[in-house]
């Protein structure tokens, strides 16, 4: 029996994310896809016109369950400082449950073969630095620093814990680690209220 076609298209990108920590996004190709999902190498292109398009449709599943978890991170958050704990909490949960995500935004191969997907993660980077900003801005003269400066020094924190992370074999706690690194810097960022 025949899978609906969205179904179908979403098998094949959680394949896609799957396999992308297995054999590296740049190895993956689309018979390793197809295999995995149980269907022909030409299946996939029914679905997907090219692989850039498989590629573009897979950042865009990751940009929209990013994007979920820092608009619950916000909704939930009592004070513009815990939507910036929260929200990087988010962040580091999602890199910890879905590995591929860093293989896939580091691919070198992949940003420069296929732009609208390097456009995907600018604009990622560019709205989790945006929501960053309207916490800091929110704090008004608790901050230490200017706000878009320590969007960016917290945007750089996350980066840089996922790299380390993802080098070290996924060896430690990455959101407890987010957490305890977060307080550190957030001290230094945000006065201490009155």
């Amino acid at each position: 029996m025949r899978k609906p076609a969205d179904l179908r298209r979403t098998e094949i990108i959680e394949a896609v994310l799957r396999l992308s920590v297995e054999v590296g996004p740049d190895r993956l190709g689309t018979a390793a896809v197809a295999a995995a999902v149980g269907i022909t190498q030409p299946a996939i292109f029914r679905h997907f016109p090219t692989r850039e398009a498989l590629w573009v449709a897979v950042a865009d599943q990751v940009a929209a369950r990013m994007r979920i978890g820092w608009a619950e991170a916000e909704a939930g958050s009592p004070s513009p400082e815990a939507a910036v704990r929260r929200i990087v909490e988010a962040q580091a949960r999602l890199v910890a449950g879905e590995p591929s995500i860093l293989a896939i935004a580091f691919s070198h191969e992949l940003r420069v073969s296929n732009p609208a997907l390097a456009a995907v993660f600018r604009g990622l980077m560019s709205d989790l630095t945006g929501r960053l900003v309207g916490a800091f801005t929110a704090l008004g003269e608790r901050m230490a620093v200017p706000p878009q400066d320590a969007a960016l020094l917290v945007l750089g924190l996350v980066q840089g814990l996922a790299l380390r992370w993802s080098l070290a074999g996924r060896g430690f706690d990455l959101v407890a680690e987010a957490r305890r690194l977060l307080d550190l810097q957030l001290a230094g960022l945000v006065r201490a209220q009155p």
